[in-house]
């Protein structure tokens, strides 16, 4: 399934299941359901068989009629792995890390996924690179390989869009990987249950 915020004429933000070029109101198909997506999510594996009973009992609202917002506008926590692919780590001369290299990204910085940016005027050097982002649905501690595997609840696209100069201007990167605007990703969570390998998915920017 593909799950988006919308906004439309202003109003406030709602949920949707987007279905070919059109989205299924989820307030007005079943007003039982959550009404943000983060709550949509920690309903878990029986709030997803909800949303697909209701699909299609709501009228189907054309995708040029809204505007898409970050799918999970106000996430708990927005993370980044840095050096997180092969080519990656060859392109800035550097040895793989032998542990994931976390960084925090502030949730101020998040956008929709055709937001405008913002070029900063304190630095030239704004760069991006296109992320698959995993939306983590479950939490837990001393997960095995399998049980981490299952707590994703589905990928969205995102841009790491990072200020260079800022970014290496101090140790944890946070500043340079959190201005403005330079959070963007969506345009809605594909459920995991739709993506048989991830590790097969092309990205391009």
């Amino acid at each position: 399934m593909r799950l988006a915020t919308f906004r439309r004429n202003g109003e406030t933000p709602r949920i949707g299941l987007v279905i070919q070029d059109g989205l299924v109101d989820l307030a007005e198909a079943a007003p039982s359901l959550p009404r943000r997506m983060i709550e949509l999510i920690e309903g878990g594996a029986g709030m997803l068989d909800e949303v697909r009973r209701v699909a299609s009992c709501g009228g189907s609202i054309s995708l040029d009629g809204v505007q898409l917002l970050a799918p999970i506008p106000d996430p708990p926590e927005f993370l980044g792995v840095g050096l997180n692919y092969r080519d990656h780590v060859e392109e800035a001369g550097l040895s793989l890390p032998l542990a994931p290299t976390v960084f925090n990204k502030q949730t101020s910085s998040i956008v929709g996924p055709f937001a405008d940016v913002v070029l900063p005027r304190a630095s030239g050097q704004l760069d991006y690179e296109g992320e698959l982002g995993f939306v983590v649905g479950k939490a837990g501690r001393n997960l095995t390989r399998e049980e981490a595997a299952a707590a994703i609840f589905g990928y969205v696209v995102a841009n790491d869009l990072s200020v260079r100069d800022w970014q290496f201007s101090s140790p944890t990167v946070t500043l340079g990987k959190s201005f403005d605007t330079h959070g963007p990703f969506g345009p809605w969570i594909v459920t995991a249950d739709d993506i048989s390998d991830a590790r097969r998915l092309t990205i391009t920017t």
